[in-house]
């Protein structure tokens, strides 16, 4: 029992740490911005597959990796100032216009690599035991560098003074522009940090299970599930509810199985929505 105990521990640990990231990037362009990002799954794998491509290319996998998650923050970049800009404020069209953006891409990567699942290469091979459990080292990199990265998001958000300019810009947008703030151009940052933060999910994702077309959707799910569970715009809150939605289906894998977790996840948001709607975090506006 102590052993199934410490295996839940640490590997819904590990996913919340990946889930964490997601969400973040997820909540934080919604929260500064109010977009609702669709595309933002696709931003999850394709940083993966650069990366991937990069290194079988023959490229350092630390420098493929920075790479493929500078190239989709690029990406991110390119779509807002080339399509969200000029929509941001209208909800329906930029739902639309992000989803169509996804589904263009995932088909694109069919097309190129298949439906089929890639691994990411590991960084540092091998697995130690905790106990009777084993844990792969490329779960101790994921978790150490999901914290890490989500701390120098706090870091930056707090102690920075671009950082505290994208707090005023979520706080009040009226205000920031009056205080001379140039907002627009703290959009296209938060929108690059949102697809950076996904980039980095997705590569963590990759090398402890595997990433395909399919897996975007996921991703996007995921996250919007875990923003509404922590409350809409609330990083603390989708870093709180990323933890509780990995520790909830690592516990249902383990019991259940794995067809039955994603499940009991989804159900669980919808039974704590029900009882206080605006999520753990939010506040009715």
């Amino acid at each position: 029992m102590i052993d199934v105990a410490v295996r839940i521990l640490l590997y819904g640990a590990v996913i919340g740490g990946i889930w964490a990231l997601v969400a973040s990037g997820f909540s934080l362009i919604f929260g500064v911005a109010r977009i609702l990002n669709f595309a933002h799954g696709i931003f999850f794998i394709l940083a993966a597959y650069i990366g991937i491509v990069l290194i079988q290319s023959g490229i350092n996998s630390y420098l493929s990796t920075f790479a493929g998650i500078v190239i989709v923050g690029g990406f991110a970049v390119g779509i807002y100032l080339g399509l969200l800009s000029k929509i941001k404020d209208h909800e329906v069209m930029v739902i639309i216009v992000t989803l169509a953006i996804a589904l263009l891409v995932e088909q694109i990567l069919i097309l190129i690599f298949g439906e089929h699942g890639l691994s990411y290469p590991d960084f540092i091979s091998g697995v130690v035991r905790i106990g009777m459990t084993p844990i792969t080292y490329d779960r101790i990199v994921a978790f150490v560098v999901a914290i890490v990265v989500l701390t120098l998001l706090e870091v930056f958000i707090h102690k920075t003074n671009t950082g505290k300019m994208i707090l005023a810009s979520s706080q009040n947008y009226e205000g920031a522009l009056l205080v001379g703030i140039d907002v627009d151009r703290i959009f296209v940052i938060t929108m690059f940090l949102s697809a950076v933060l996904a980039g980095v999910g997705g590569v963590l994702y990759g090398q402890v299970f595997a990433v395909s077309p399919a897996v975007s959707l996921k991703a996007l799910i995921f996250a919007f599930a875990i923003v509404i569970l922590g409350g809409l715009g609330s990083i603390k809150g989708s870093i709180v509810a990323a933890f509780i939605i990995g520790y909830i289906t690592t516990i249902a894998n383990q019991f259940l199985g794995a067809q039955w977790s994603e499940f009991t996840a989804l159900l669980i948001i919808i039974a704590i929505l029900v009882i206080k709607p605006t999520g753990l975090f939010g506040v009715e506006e």
